[in-house]
């Protein structure tokens, strides 16, 4: 494999042309030389293109953002497992990811995860050093408590990660284990399964709020392991601050017989309103839906949304008034076949929507201000440049 990319024999153990990174290539093709040959040649024009080895210094120069997604997305290791391999928490759950949405960019939150991805390998080239064997990949704790349909606005973060991960940062992960999997957890998955790469599909391990002690041990030292999840270590792990939509409603699941319908209807007292969020999903085969709002003073409901013959959906609406909000399921265009269907919906208040833009707002003048003065320090140092440029000249 080495031969045939170029790599000299005398390669430095750089996270790059070594033979720990050549493995992981190599295994995540299933020792498909010529596969595994062509993933290879794609990273390599990946850091070229976009520039990785001078991440460290983009992570300087963005410190303000590198903070905001720090902020909202609780990501980090803290010890490690008892390989030796890094120990990652990702508390995914408590993302606020609507707010996410409006204040990073995908491009921007991907240049983070390649920062990230980087200084975890770079992690993992220590360990190896420092226990004299191959460390290259992690023990991750998924945390879903708290996910939400809000949820939904992080997965165009969370394609561009797997996506990232599968074609440049192949084999990295050992077990992931996810814990407090919520109702909504199969709809989520259901969006961004299709992403991840098969190898890592296969380590994933889904438990609810209970049972999952037993296989986290297997795999850490319980005086490593985090309180949070059964542990000694008495560490506070990093979470979100500030309100964010609230997720404990629970999915519910209903059949819908042949030649029938169901109908779903919640029902809100706040007088000021709030927003509406719904998802639903079938097991198999597709069903026709539709969406109506009818408010207090409202004398016929008003149709929102009406699809036909479609397995999954989900949005959003917002209300001033108190109302009735109904979801219906037609399947009487079928004879024979009855369908599974889960639904949830969830209603934030008006007034947890404004404590959510009020937030949102000051962080968006942080980052306003953060922006203005890396601006000025970009000028004050053209002007530096400019100076120096004519002392030289003369």
């Amino acid at each position: 494999f080495k031969e045939k990319v170029g790599i000299p024999a005398d390669a430095k153990f750089d996270g790059v042309q070594d033979d720990i990174t050549c493995y992981r290539f190599v295994s995540a093709k299933k020792w498909v030389l010529e596969d595994a040959i062509a993933q290879y040649k794609a990273y390599l024009k990946y850091r070229v293109d976009e520039k990785v080895d001078e991440i460290w210094e983009w992570e300087k120069q963005n410190k303000k953002v590198c903070e905001t997604i720090k902020s909202l997305f609780p990501l980090s290791w803290h010890g490690y497992d008892k390989d030796g391999r890094p120990l990652i928490y990702e508390n995914i759950g408590v993302i606020p990811a609507s707010r996410f949405a409006s204040l990073i960019t995908v491009e921007d939150h991907h240049k983070y995860h390649t920062y990230f991805m980087e200084s975890f390998c770079k992690v993992c080239r220590e360990q190896t050093i420092k226990l004299d064997k191959p460390v290259f990949s992690t023990t991750a704790i998924v945390d879903m408590n708290g996910a939400s349909l809000d949820s939904r606005h992080f997965v165009p973060y969370f394609k561009d990660m797997a996506e990232q991960d599968a074609q440049n940062y192949p084999e990295v992960a050992n077990i992931v284990i996810i814990v407090n999997s919520p109702w909504i957890f199969p709809a989520l998955y259901s969006l961004v399964k299709p992403f991840i790469d098969p190898n890592t599909r296969e380590k994933i391990i889904v438990y609810s709020s209970s049972g999952y002690l037993d296989k986290i041990l297997m795999y850490v030292d319980k005086k490593v392991l985090n309180h949070k999840y059964g542990g000694e270590n008495k560490e506070v792990l990093p979470t979100v601050k500030g309100l964010k939509v609230d997720g404990s409603e629970e999915m519910l699941s209903k059949s819908v017989a042949a030649r029938d319908s169901f109908a779903f209807s919640k029902e809100i007292t706040e007088k000021k309103g709030g927003k509406f969020s719904w998802m639903f999903m079938l097991e198999s085969l597709d069903i026709n839906y539709k969406v109506e709002w009818k408010g207090k003073k409202d004398k016929q409901s008003k149709v929102i949304v009406e699809k036909s013959r479609i397995e999954k959906d989900n949005g959003e609406f917002d209300v001033k008034t108190s109302g009735v909000l109904t979801l219906t399921f037609d399947n009487t265009f079928s004879y024979l076949t009855s369908k599974t269907l889960q639904y949830g919906v969830v209603f934030t208040s008006m007034k947890v929507l404004k404590a959510n833009a009020a937030i949102e707002a000051k962080l968006k003048k942080q980052a306003k201000k953060a922006e203005k003065e890396k601006l000025k320090q970009a000028k004050r140092a053209a002007k530096e440049a400019k100076k120096a440029e004519k002392r030289a000249s003369k």
